[in-house]
């Protein structure tokens, strides 16, 4: 059958209406659907195609299967458990499959290993369904959530009375598992998540240190209770890579690297500035030795973890504005939160929910609304970063910002509309099967501003060093 006229099927598999109420299994629909409405919008161009990295998505059965053993599909109620259930707690346990498959491999038998750690996991089963119920997840636990996480503190103090227990497994993974829960909550004002992040560092002190952990997957568990609060609030991370994770961040060695042509221009116009476009030049290549993300990085995702999570630490490792607030540093922190923002849709195609990003906009856009700085033959960059900021961003005023950032960058760099809009960000860094559709959520309201000629007007409504800068005068 000649390909023009070749039909293409995407199926999108429910176990139950409620499930049309997910956050996620919406987002893939509307991406779904908007993927079609571009593709019959326009033909794609051999030059774009150039600039573009595809993947392709799919799922393993065979290791779908397996997840069963991991606490990711029906589990027995009746089973052997830390504590003896009750019906509520079986219902919670049945679904437990609602679960993020995210490292599940690691936390779920962290989670089985004593009671404390189980009930923070019945605590966190209750909010996942209450995600699926009403499409977000909760930012702090109703009173069945709160029972399960009362009954692990309770636990919990029980262990600390036994001198013998005050450096074991069962309790680092505990003050793991209370990390874990504050960070899905994403809520960090009463500091609770600090308080067991500083318990965890002074327990595994006195046990000998990290390496003195010899159970992968908790030493595992550990660094990722870490990771995921450092993210929802872009702070560095203090637990060190599991030796699984180091490996991984970076391309391996020999083998062949993408040229891009933005990374060329950074290296000529920042020479001494090499934290970021490493780690950018990295994310480039292993996406495209992966074009398909593999069943190998699915697998990786559920298990031990893929290329992600040590990118992610790095990115939030490098700390530009920390060393001087001149304009190659700014240049750079901007940057560094840009890559946090495009690699957060990644993270939840891989399984992790919730994915928090609200502090890494809200830091981006703060950065670029107080520092005015000459981008000149980077500014590529600067558009690239705040079409991703625009389409995360779930705060509906700073999405107003971004979007109009983006169309004062549009009107100035006189690009040919949309089109040549999206032609820079895709020369940039671009995947296709994780963003299409994403352009149709904001073109209009950009195409809205440049055609209102948004730089000779509503100079009130942005930082004017910000006008200066991106309006084209250098």
């Amino acid at each position: 059958m000649d390909r023009s006229t070749k039909r293409n099927f995407n199926f999108v598999n429910l176990k139950h209406p409620d499930d049309l109420k997910d956050e996620e299994t919406q987002l893939r629909i509307r991406r779904l659907a908007m993927t079609e409405v571009g593709r019959a919008r326009r033909k794609p161009k051999t030059k774009r195609e150039r600039n573009e990295i595809v993947l392709e998505f799919h799922t393993p059965a065979e290791e779908r299967l397996k997840l069963d053993r991991l606490g990711g599909g029906q589990l027995d109620p009746f089973g052997p458990y830390p504590i003896e259930l009750d019906a509520s707690a079986r219902e919670l346990l049945a679904s437990s499959s609602n679960h993020p498959s995210q490292l599940r491999a690691s936390w779920w038998p962290v989670g089985l290993s004593c009671a404390a750690t189980f009930h923070n996991v019945l605590s966190n089963s209750q909010n996942f369904q209450l995600q699926k119920l009403n499409g977000f997840f909760p930012s702090q636990d109703d009173g069945l959530a709160l029972t399960h996480h009362h009954k692990a503190l309770r636990h919990a103090s029980e262990m600390m009375k036994d001198p013998a227990k005050h450096k074991s497994d069962e309790v680092i993974g505990t003050v793991a598992s209370f990390m874990c829960h504050h960070a899905l909550l994403g809520n960090f004002t009463s500091d609770d998540w600090y308080k067991h992040r500083n318990a965890l560092v002074r327990i595994v002190g006195l046990r000998g240190g990290y390496h003195a952990i010899d159970k992968d997957y908790l030493r595992i568990t550990v660094t990722w209770s870490d990771l995921i609060g450092c993210f929802s609030q872009d702070v560095p991370p203090i637990i060190p890579l599991p030796h699984q994770w180091e490996a991984d961040s970076k391309s391996p060695p020999n083998s062949p690297r993408p040229q891009r042509p933005i990374s060329l221009a950074w290296k000529q116009q920042l020479p001494m500035q090499l934290d970021w476009i490493s780690i950018f030049d990295d994310i480039v290549q292993l996406i495209s030795l992966d074009r398909e993300f593999s069943e190998k990085q699915l697998v990786l995702a559920i298990t031990s973890g893929s290329w992600l999570e040590p990118t992610i630490y790095r990115l939030l490792s490098i700390r530009p504005l920390q060393k001087v607030n001149n304009r190659e540093h700014v240049i750079e922190e901007v940057c560094r939160l840009g890559t946090l923002l495009f690699l957060a849709p990644f993270w939840r195609i891989l399984g992790q929910s919730p994915v928090w990003t609200g502090a890494i906009s809200r830091n981006l856009l703060l950065v670029l609304m107080k520092n005015l700085v000459e981008w000149n033959e980077l500014k590529p960059l600067l558009i690239w970063v705040v079409y991703f900021a625009a389409i995360e961003t779930k705060d509906l005023g700073e999405r107003s910002q971004f979007v109009f950032m983006l169309g004062v960058l549009t009107s100035g760099m006189q690009l040919q509309g949309w089109d040549g809009t999206m032609q820079v960000v895709k020369s940039v860094l671009w995947v296709e099967k994780v963003y299409a559709g994403t352009d149709e959520l904001i073109r209009d309201e950009v195409m809205h501003i440049v055609h209102q000629n948004p730089i000779g007007a509503a100079l009130g409504d942005i930082a004017p060093s910000f006008l200066d800068d991106i309006s084209g005068n250098d």
